[in-house]
């Protein structure tokens, strides 16, 4: 199970790092282009998904379930 899941809007490189921890098991999910499923920006600890992959509706709303936290930013 994921400690948390960012969502995010805009691009990470606007985002404070001091939000997104290194050390738990987390996932940063874009949402920001509306044509396009999610996209992973970034993920700590965890190997089943890697950076760069798209991830369908479907995928993302498994995740968003299977989740402790979601934040979104």
């Amino acid at each position: 199970m994921l400690s948390a899941v960012y969502i995010v809007r805009s691009p990470l490189h606007t985002l404070s790092q001091a939000l997104l921890p290194e050390n738990s098991s987390a996932l940063v999910l874009s949402l920001e282009d509306p044509i396009l499923p999610g996209k992973v920006l970034r993920v700590t600890n965890m190997t089943q998904f890697t950076e760069g992959e798209r991830l369908s509706y479907k995928q993302i709303l498994d995740i968003l379930l299977g989740s402790a936290k979601v934040i979104a930013l």
